[in-house]
């Protein structure tokens, strides 16, 4: 949930855990937008398993090329964000 504060301009960010951030020092009324980029929150197990997912696919399932490129485009994210624990090796 984002809420904008009308009287002194901060904006306040909860997160799904609970977890919450301010930005603080903004003019009141100042715009807010939403940019392309978008969040998707995983646990550890979520992300292994989707990482698995993602290369079961490239490997075994026949995709049109922009699907395929746009998977390992995707995969090296995945592992950044949550180490090489998510990459079968085999």
């Amino acid at each position: 949930m984002i809420q904008i504060d009308a009287d002194d301009g901060a904006v306040r960010i909860e997160l799904p855990h609970g977890e919450t951030a301010t930005i603080e020092g903004l003019l009141a009324g100042a715009p807010v937008e939403r940019g392309t980029a978008r969040a998707l929150f995983l646990e550890p197990e979520e992300a292994e398993t989707l990482g698995k997912m993602i290369d079961y696919i490239l490997e075994k399932v026949r995709i049109k090329p922009e699907s395929e490129t746009a998977l390992r485009a995707i995969r090296p994210k995945l592992d950044g964000l949550f180490g090489s624990s998510t990459m079968i090796t085999s």
